[in-house]
Protein backbone atom coordinates (compact mmCIF):
# COMPACT_ATOMS: atom_id res chain seq x y z
CA UNK A 1 0.00 0.00 0.00
CA UNK A 2 1.20 3.53 -0.66
CA UNK A 3 0.49 4.71 2.92
CA UNK A 4 0.58 2.10 5.57
CA UNK A 5 -2.95 1.66 8.00
CA UNK A 6 -4.63 4.30 5.42
CA UNK A 7 -8.00 4.89 6.47
CA UNK A 8 -9.16 6.24 3.32
CA UNK A 9 -12.17 4.21 2.03
CA UNK A 10 -12.10 2.74 -1.96
CA UNK A 11 -15.33 3.83 -3.68
CA UNK A 12 -14.53 2.35 -6.75
CA UNK A 13 -17.90 1.84 -8.65
CA UNK A 14 -19.01 1.26 -12.63
CA UNK A 15 -18.44 5.05 -13.31
CA UNK A 16 -14.86 4.67 -11.97
CA UNK A 17 -12.71 4.66 -15.51
CA UNK A 18 -9.76 1.93 -16.17
CA UNK A 19 -11.10 -0.14 -13.29
CA UNK A 20 -12.84 -3.59 -14.18
CA UNK A 21 -15.71 -5.19 -12.45
CA UNK A 22 -13.29 -7.27 -10.50
CA UNK A 23 -11.78 -4.99 -8.22
CA UNK A 24 -14.53 -2.88 -7.28
CA UNK A 25 -15.31 -4.23 -4.22
CA UNK A 26 -11.77 -5.44 -3.60
CA UNK A 27 -10.52 -3.54 -0.30
CA UNK A 28 -7.17 -1.57 -0.28
CA UNK A 29 -4.98 -3.61 1.78
CA UNK A 30 -6.14 -6.91 -0.54
CA UNK A 31 -5.05 -4.94 -3.89
CA UNK A 32 -1.53 -5.89 -3.97
CA UNK A 33 -2.50 -9.52 -2.93
CA UNK A 34 -3.98 -10.21 -6.17
CA UNK A 35 -0.63 -10.33 -7.97
CA UNK A 36 -2.99 -8.06 -10.83
CA UNK A 37 -1.06 -6.36 -13.50
CA UNK A 38 -2.28 -2.68 -14.64
CA UNK A 39 -1.12 -3.22 -17.99
CA UNK A 40 -2.10 -6.85 -18.85
CA UNK A 41 -3.99 -7.47 -22.05
CA UNK A 42 -6.71 -8.44 -20.16
CA UNK A 43 -6.67 -4.34 -18.25
CA UNK A 44 -9.59 -2.39 -19.56
CA UNK A 45 -8.17 0.50 -21.50
CA UNK A 46 -7.01 3.70 -20.55
CA UNK A 47 -5.46 3.51 -17.37
CA UNK A 48 -3.88 5.54 -15.83
CA UNK A 49 -0.67 4.75 -13.05
CA UNK A 50 1.69 5.83 -10.69
CA UNK A 51 4.88 4.20 -9.96
CA UNK A 52 5.53 3.67 -6.23
CA UNK A 53 9.38 3.61 -6.70
CA UNK A 54 9.46 6.88 -8.20
CA UNK A 55 6.64 8.95 -6.18
CA UNK A 56 9.33 7.46 -3.28
CA UNK A 57 12.32 9.09 -5.11
CA UNK A 58 10.43 12.56 -5.56
CA UNK A 59 9.18 12.59 -2.30
CA UNK A 60 12.76 12.02 -0.71
CA UNK A 61 14.65 14.70 -2.96
CA UNK A 62 12.36 17.62 -2.06
CA UNK A 63 12.46 16.75 1.20
CA UNK A 64 16.01 16.71 1.11
CA UNK A 65 15.49 20.27 -0.76
CA UNK A 66 13.51 21.85 1.65
CA UNK A 67 15.49 20.59 4.44
CA UNK A 68 18.68 21.98 2.96
CA UNK A 69 17.36 25.38 2.08
CA UNK A 70 15.89 26.00 5.70
CA UNK A 71 12.49 26.05 3.57
CA UNK A 72 9.00 24.67 4.32
CA UNK A 73 6.41 22.80 1.83
CA UNK A 74 3.17 23.54 1.46
CA UNK A 75 2.93 21.33 -2.40
CA UNK A 76 -0.01 22.35 -4.32
CA UNK A 77 -3.36 19.92 -3.78
CA UNK A 78 -4.44 21.14 -6.75
CA UNK A 79 -2.13 18.82 -9.34
CA UNK A 80 -4.08 15.79 -8.20
CA UNK A 81 -6.83 16.45 -5.94
CA UNK A 82 -6.15 12.96 -4.52
CA UNK A 83 -6.55 12.15 -0.77
CA UNK A 84 -4.35 9.20 -0.49
CA UNK A 85 -1.46 11.69 -2.13
CA UNK A 86 -2.57 14.52 0.41
CA UNK A 87 -1.73 11.19 3.27
CA UNK A 88 1.20 10.78 1.16
CA UNK A 89 2.75 14.23 1.03
CA UNK A 90 2.30 14.80 4.44
CA UNK A 91 3.75 11.75 5.97
CA UNK A 92 6.83 13.20 3.55
CA UNK A 93 7.35 16.23 6.58
CA UNK A 94 5.14 18.81 4.49
CA UNK A 95 3.99 22.16 6.60
CA UNK A 96 0.63 21.95 5.07
CA UNK A 97 -0.77 21.72 1.96
CA UNK A 98 -1.85 24.90 -0.91
CA UNK A 99 -5.36 24.45 -2.31
CA UNK A 100 -7.12 26.92 -5.01
CA UNK A 101 -10.34 27.11 -4.62
CA UNK A 102 -13.48 26.01 -1.45
CA UNK A 103 -14.45 22.90 -2.89
CA UNK A 104 -10.79 21.91 -3.00
CA UNK A 105 -10.30 23.31 0.78
CA UNK A 106 -13.57 21.61 1.89
CA UNK A 107 -12.75 17.85 0.24
CA UNK A 108 -8.86 18.28 1.99
CA UNK A 109 -10.65 19.19 5.20
CA UNK A 110 -13.13 16.25 4.99
CA UNK A 111 -9.83 14.06 4.85
CA UNK A 112 -8.51 15.18 7.83
CA UNK A 113 -5.91 18.15 6.46
CA UNK A 114 -4.96 20.54 9.41
CA UNK A 115 -3.21 23.61 7.93
CA UNK A 116 -4.36 25.26 4.38
CA UNK A 117 -2.91 27.79 2.43
CA UNK A 118 -5.72 28.78 -0.13
CA UNK A 119 -3.63 30.50 -2.68
CA UNK A 120 -7.02 33.21 -3.69
CA UNK A 121 -8.62 35.55 -2.52
CA UNK A 122 -12.29 34.71 -1.18
CA UNK A 123 -14.64 35.86 -3.33
CA UNK A 124 -18.69 35.23 -2.12
CA UNK A 125 -19.88 35.40 1.35
CA UNK A 126 -20.50 32.00 1.64
CA UNK A 127 -17.18 30.98 1.16
CA UNK A 128 -16.00 33.14 3.69
CA UNK A 129 -18.48 31.84 6.17
CA UNK A 130 -17.65 28.38 5.90
CA UNK A 131 -14.11 28.92 6.53
CA UNK A 132 -14.91 30.64 9.96
CA UNK A 133 -17.38 27.52 10.81
CA UNK A 134 -14.93 25.06 10.03
CA UNK A 135 -12.18 27.46 12.00
CA UNK A 136 -14.87 27.32 15.13
CA UNK A 137 -15.63 23.98 14.69
CA UNK A 138 -11.90 22.81 15.00
CA UNK A 139 -9.43 24.67 17.09
CA UNK A 140 -6.42 23.10 15.71
CA UNK A 141 -7.20 23.55 12.30
CA UNK A 142 -4.84 26.17 10.76
CA UNK A 143 -5.91 28.48 7.67
CA UNK A 144 -4.56 31.11 5.40
CA UNK A 145 -6.32 32.60 2.97
CA UNK A 146 -5.22 35.86 0.36
CA UNK A 147 -6.38 40.01 0.60
CA UNK A 148 -5.27 41.94 -2.31
CA UNK A 149 -7.53 44.64 -2.24
CA UNK A 150 -9.71 47.04 0.13
CA UNK A 151 -12.30 44.54 -1.08
CA UNK A 152 -11.41 41.47 -0.30
CA UNK A 153 -9.92 42.64 2.72
CA UNK A 154 -14.09 43.86 3.04
CA UNK A 155 -15.65 40.33 2.25
CA UNK A 156 -13.67 38.86 4.88
CA UNK A 157 -14.12 41.20 7.32
CA UNK A 158 -17.35 41.35 7.14
CA UNK A 159 -18.23 37.25 7.48
CA UNK A 160 -16.19 37.48 10.47
CA UNK A 161 -18.41 40.66 12.41
CA UNK A 162 -21.59 38.33 11.74
CA UNK A 163 -19.67 35.39 13.09
CA UNK A 164 -17.08 36.17 15.57
CA UNK A 165 -14.03 33.99 16.46
CA UNK A 166 -12.09 33.57 19.77
CA UNK A 167 -8.95 33.84 17.06
CA UNK A 168 -8.17 36.63 13.92
CA UNK A 169 -8.14 34.80 10.63
CA UNK A 170 -5.08 34.78 9.52
CA UNK A 171 -4.86 36.11 5.63
CA UNK A 172 -1.55 36.94 3.81
CA UNK A 173 -0.75 39.76 1.39
CA UNK A 174 -0.60 39.32 -2.14
CA UNK A 175 0.87 40.90 -4.73
CA UNK A 176 0.68 40.47 -7.97
CA UNK A 177 2.41 41.34 -11.81
CA UNK A 178 1.04 43.29 -14.83
CA UNK A 179 -1.29 41.11 -17.22
CA UNK A 180 -1.36 38.62 -14.09
CA UNK A 181 -4.00 37.01 -12.56
CA UNK A 182 -5.03 38.55 -8.93
CA UNK A 183 -2.80 40.14 -6.52
CA UNK A 184 -1.89 44.27 -5.67
CA UNK A 185 -0.02 46.11 -8.57
CA UNK A 186 1.04 48.94 -6.67
CA UNK A 187 3.09 49.12 -3.97
CA UNK A 188 1.70 52.18 -2.26
CA UNK A 189 -1.78 50.20 -2.70
CA UNK A 190 -0.43 47.14 -0.63
CA UNK A 191 0.59 49.11 2.28
CA UNK A 192 -3.21 50.68 2.70
CA UNK A 193 -4.53 47.00 2.29
CA UNK A 194 -2.41 45.60 4.85
CA UNK A 195 -3.57 48.95 7.43
CA UNK A 196 -6.83 48.26 6.13
CA UNK A 197 -6.37 43.77 7.89
CA UNK A 198 -4.76 45.97 10.77
CA UNK A 199 -8.15 47.91 11.42
CA UNK A 200 -10.21 45.23 11.27
CA UNK A 201 -10.10 45.14 15.06
CA UNK A 202 -8.69 41.49 15.46
CA UNK A 203 -11.13 39.94 13.33
CA UNK A 204 -8.56 39.89 10.91
CA UNK A 205 -4.60 39.70 10.87
CA UNK A 206 -1.69 39.90 8.22
CA UNK A 207 0.08 36.60 8.93
CA UNK A 208 2.58 37.35 5.91
CA UNK A 209 2.96 38.24 2.27
CA UNK A 210 2.28 35.84 -0.91
CA UNK A 211 2.70 35.79 -4.76
CA UNK A 212 2.86 33.65 -7.30
CA UNK A 213 5.66 33.89 -10.41
CA UNK A 214 5.28 30.70 -12.39
CA UNK A 215 3.01 32.53 -15.32
CA UNK A 216 5.45 35.64 -15.60
CA UNK A 217 6.06 35.27 -19.46
CA UNK A 218 9.72 36.38 -20.67
CA UNK A 219 10.70 37.14 -24.43
CA UNK A 220 13.96 34.58 -23.66
CA UNK A 221 14.68 32.56 -20.73
CA UNK A 222 16.52 35.17 -19.18
CA UNK A 223 14.65 37.90 -19.21
CA UNK A 224 11.88 35.66 -17.72
CA UNK A 225 14.10 34.99 -15.11
CA UNK A 226 14.94 38.38 -14.34
CA UNK A 227 11.72 39.18 -14.07
CA UNK A 228 10.65 36.44 -11.72
CA UNK A 229 13.98 37.65 -9.98
CA UNK A 230 12.26 41.18 -9.46
CA UNK A 231 8.79 39.86 -8.91
CA UNK A 232 9.92 37.89 -5.65
CA UNK A 233 12.55 40.94 -4.51
CA UNK A 234 9.26 42.97 -4.43
CA UNK A 235 7.50 40.39 -2.31
CA UNK A 236 10.65 41.09 0.16
CA UNK A 237 10.27 44.44 -0.17
CA UNK A 238 7.12 45.20 0.43
CA UNK A 239 6.92 42.40 3.60
CA UNK A 240 10.08 44.44 5.18
CA UNK A 241 7.68 47.93 4.65
CA UNK A 242 4.94 45.94 6.20
CA UNK A 243 7.41 45.13 8.97
CA UNK A 244 8.77 48.28 9.47
CA UNK A 245 5.38 49.94 10.16
CA UNK A 246 4.36 47.07 12.50
CA UNK A 247 1.43 45.49 10.76
CA UNK A 248 2.19 41.58 10.92
CA UNK A 249 0.64 39.93 13.83
CA UNK A 250 1.55 36.48 15.09
CA UNK A 251 4.43 34.73 16.33
CA UNK A 252 6.07 34.47 12.47
CA UNK A 253 5.95 36.40 9.55
CA UNK A 254 4.75 33.67 6.02
CA UNK A 255 6.49 34.74 3.01
CA UNK A 256 5.60 32.44 0.18
CA UNK A 257 5.36 31.90 -3.84
CA UNK A 258 7.24 29.11 -5.60
CA UNK A 259 5.36 27.08 -8.14
CA UNK A 260 7.40 23.77 -9.90
CA UNK A 261 9.18 26.03 -12.06
CA UNK A 262 11.53 28.76 -9.95
CA UNK A 263 11.59 27.76 -6.35
CA UNK A 264 14.60 27.51 -6.01
CA UNK A 265 14.77 31.59 -6.41
CA UNK A 266 11.77 31.85 -4.44
CA UNK A 267 13.74 30.14 -0.99
CA UNK A 268 17.29 31.62 -2.12
CA UNK A 269 15.22 35.30 -1.96
CA UNK A 270 13.21 35.39 0.54
CA UNK A 271 15.19 33.53 3.50
CA UNK A 272 17.09 36.07 3.40
CA UNK A 273 14.43 38.51 4.62
CA UNK A 274 15.61 39.88 7.72
CA UNK A 275 12.73 41.16 9.37
CA UNK A 276 11.53 41.97 13.22
CA UNK A 277 10.51 38.61 13.85
CA UNK A 278 10.91 35.19 12.57
CA UNK A 279 9.81 34.63 9.23
CA UNK A 280 8.92 30.69 7.44
CA UNK A 281 9.64 30.71 3.73
CA UNK A 282 6.90 28.29 2.15
CA UNK A 283 7.12 26.92 -1.23
CA UNK A 284 3.85 26.05 -2.77
CA UNK A 285 5.54 23.64 -5.24
CA UNK A 286 3.07 20.80 -6.27
CA UNK A 287 4.03 18.64 -9.65
CA UNK A 288 7.76 17.49 -7.76
CA UNK A 289 5.56 14.69 -6.58
CA UNK A 290 4.36 12.74 -10.44
CA UNK A 291 6.60 15.28 -12.62
CA UNK A 292 6.56 14.61 -15.99
CA UNK A 293 8.63 13.96 -19.39
CA UNK A 294 7.76 17.20 -21.08
CA UNK A 295 7.04 20.98 -19.33
CA UNK A 296 8.50 20.10 -15.69
CA UNK A 297 11.40 18.28 -16.94
CA UNK A 298 12.68 21.29 -18.97
CA UNK A 299 11.88 23.44 -16.45
CA UNK A 300 13.43 21.44 -13.44
CA UNK A 301 17.09 20.93 -15.61
CA UNK A 302 17.15 24.92 -15.73
CA UNK A 303 16.78 24.37 -11.76
CA UNK A 304 19.60 22.44 -11.76
CA UNK A 305 21.87 24.35 -13.85
CA UNK A 306 21.10 27.41 -11.92
CA UNK A 307 20.46 26.37 -8.31
CA UNK A 308 24.56 24.98 -6.91
CA UNK A 309 22.53 22.57 -4.23
CA UNK A 310 19.89 20.57 -6.39
CA UNK A 311 22.92 18.42 -8.00
CA UNK A 312 23.88 18.15 -4.92
CA UNK A 313 21.28 15.71 -3.88
CA UNK A 314 21.11 12.48 -4.23
CA UNK A 315 18.90 11.19 -7.57
CA UNK A 316 17.00 13.65 -9.75
CA UNK A 317 13.03 13.91 -9.88
CA UNK A 318 11.68 11.77 -13.08
CA UNK A 319 8.01 10.91 -13.88
CA UNK A 320 5.88 8.66 -11.86
CA UNK A 321 2.48 9.01 -13.91
CA UNK A 322 2.09 7.44 -17.50
CA UNK A 323 -1.40 7.02 -19.32
CA UNK A 324 -1.86 2.98 -21.38
CA UNK A 325 -3.91 2.78 -24.02
CA UNK A 326 -4.02 -0.25 -26.34
CA UNK A 327 -3.81 -0.01 -29.98
CA UNK A 328 -6.79 -0.34 -31.91
CA UNK A 329 -5.89 0.35 -35.56
CA UNK A 330 -2.78 0.28 -37.72
CA UNK A 331 -5.16 1.99 -40.91
CA UNK A 332 -2.03 3.33 -42.95
CA UNK A 333 1.86 2.56 -43.35
CA UNK A 334 3.59 4.85 -40.59
CA UNK A 335 0.33 5.38 -38.95
CA UNK A 336 -0.91 4.25 -35.46
CA UNK A 337 -4.07 4.80 -33.66
CA UNK A 338 -4.42 4.20 -29.56
CA UNK A 339 -7.56 4.12 -27.81
CA UNK A 340 -5.92 6.95 -25.13
CA UNK A 341 -6.91 10.51 -25.87
CA UNK A 342 -7.87 14.01 -24.81
CA UNK A 343 -10.12 13.11 -22.50
CA UNK A 344 -7.21 11.02 -20.55
CA UNK A 345 -4.68 13.16 -20.68
CA UNK A 346 -3.60 16.67 -20.94
CA UNK A 347 -2.35 18.19 -24.58
CA UNK A 348 -2.32 22.07 -22.99
CA UNK A 349 1.39 22.22 -22.72
CA UNK A 350 1.96 19.89 -25.36
CA UNK A 351 0.78 16.00 -26.22
CA UNK A 352 1.77 13.09 -24.35
CA UNK A 353 4.97 11.31 -25.51
CA UNK A 354 4.74 7.56 -26.13
CA UNK A 355 7.75 5.77 -23.90
CA UNK A 356 7.08 2.07 -23.49
CA UNK A 357 5.67 -0.33 -25.86
CA UNK A 358 4.49 -4.23 -24.77
CA UNK A 359 3.82 -6.58 -27.65
CA UNK A 360 2.42 -10.23 -27.66
CA UNK A 361 5.62 -11.58 -25.88
CA UNK A 362 4.51 -9.45 -22.91
CA UNK A 363 7.83 -7.83 -22.64
CA UNK A 364 7.88 -3.92 -22.04
CA UNK A 365 10.11 -2.04 -24.40
CA UNK A 366 11.04 1.12 -25.51
CA UNK A 367 8.61 2.82 -27.88
CA UNK A 368 10.34 2.95 -31.38
CA UNK A 369 11.85 5.75 -31.40
CA UNK A 370 11.02 8.90 -33.56
CA UNK A 371 7.59 7.84 -33.10
CA UNK A 372 5.15 11.33 -31.83
CA UNK A 373 1.69 11.78 -31.39
CA UNK A 374 0.53 14.20 -34.47
CA UNK A 375 -3.00 14.75 -33.40
CA UNK A 376 -5.40 13.73 -30.38
CA UNK A 377 -9.11 13.14 -30.86
CA UNK A 378 -11.36 12.42 -27.50
CA UNK A 379 -11.15 9.09 -27.24
CA UNK A 380 -8.08 8.48 -29.64
CA UNK A 381 -4.36 9.34 -30.10
CA UNK A 382 -3.12 9.82 -33.53
CA UNK A 383 0.55 8.60 -33.71
CA UNK A 384 2.88 8.66 -36.72
CA UNK A 385 5.81 5.91 -36.54
CA UNK A 386 9.05 5.50 -38.09
CA UNK A 387 9.31 2.44 -40.76
CA UNK A 388 10.07 -0.66 -39.26
CA UNK A 389 8.85 0.12 -36.13
CA UNK A 390 7.23 -3.05 -35.05
CA UNK A 391 3.74 -1.66 -33.20
CA UNK A 392 0.72 -4.61 -33.95
CA UNK A 393 -2.72 -4.13 -33.05
CA UNK A 394 -3.63 -5.20 -29.67
CA UNK A 395 0.12 -3.99 -28.24
CA UNK A 396 -0.44 -1.68 -25.36
CA UNK A 397 1.34 1.54 -25.21
CA UNK A 398 2.31 3.74 -22.20
CA UNK A 399 2.54 7.49 -22.51
CA UNK A 400 4.43 10.09 -20.22
CA UNK A 401 2.54 13.46 -20.59
CA UNK A 402 3.53 16.70 -19.88
CA UNK A 403 1.85 19.19 -17.25
CA UNK A 404 0.29 16.35 -14.66
CA UNK A 405 -2.37 19.14 -13.32
CA UNK A 406 -4.16 17.90 -16.79
CA UNK A 407 -3.96 14.46 -16.67
CA UNK A 408 -4.82 13.97 -12.66
CA UNK A 409 -7.95 15.55 -13.58
CA UNK A 410 -9.01 13.20 -16.33
CA UNK A 411 -9.21 10.24 -13.71
CA UNK A 412 -11.15 9.27 -10.87
CA UNK A 413 -8.85 6.44 -9.78
CA UNK A 414 -5.17 5.59 -10.68
CA UNK A 415 -3.24 2.81 -10.40
CA UNK A 416 -0.20 2.70 -8.09
CA UNK A 417 2.44 -0.07 -9.71
CA UNK A 418 5.18 -1.53 -8.96
CA UNK A 419 7.98 -1.34 -10.88
CA UNK A 420 6.75 -4.52 -13.19
CA UNK A 421 3.41 -2.45 -13.12
CA UNK A 422 1.44 -5.37 -10.59
CA UNK A 423 -1.00 -3.11 -8.94
CA UNK A 424 -0.24 -2.26 -5.31
CA UNK A 425 -2.66 0.37 -4.11
CA UNK A 426 -5.40 3.04 -6.14
CA UNK A 427 -5.51 6.49 -5.86
CA UNK A 428 -9.21 8.73 -6.17
CA UNK A 429 -9.22 11.91 -7.25
CA UNK A 430 -11.98 14.54 -6.12
CA UNK A 431 -11.94 17.53 -8.73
Amino acid sequence: MLNRNSEIPLRLSPYSKGVPDALIDVPRERLASLSRSAVSAYAAYPVAVLKQSVLEKNRAWMRQYVEITGASLAPHGKTSMSPELFEYLDHGATWGLTLATWHQVRAARAHGVSRIILANVVGSEYEADWYLDALRSDPSFDFYCYVDSMASVEVLSRAAQRQPLDRPLKVLLELGYAGGRTGCRDDGDAINIARAVQDTGGCLTLAGVAGFEGLIPGATPAQRLSDVTAFVERIRRIAKRCDRKSLFAGAEVVLSAGGSAFYDVVIRILRDTELSRPTRVVTRSGCFLSHDVGMYEALYQHLRERDPLAPCIPGTLEPALEVWGQVLSAPEPGWVIVNAGKRDFGTDAGPPTARFVIGADNRIRPFPAGAEIVATSDQHAHLRVPPGHGVQVGDRVGFGVSHPCTTFDKWQAIYVVDDDYVIQDIVQTCF
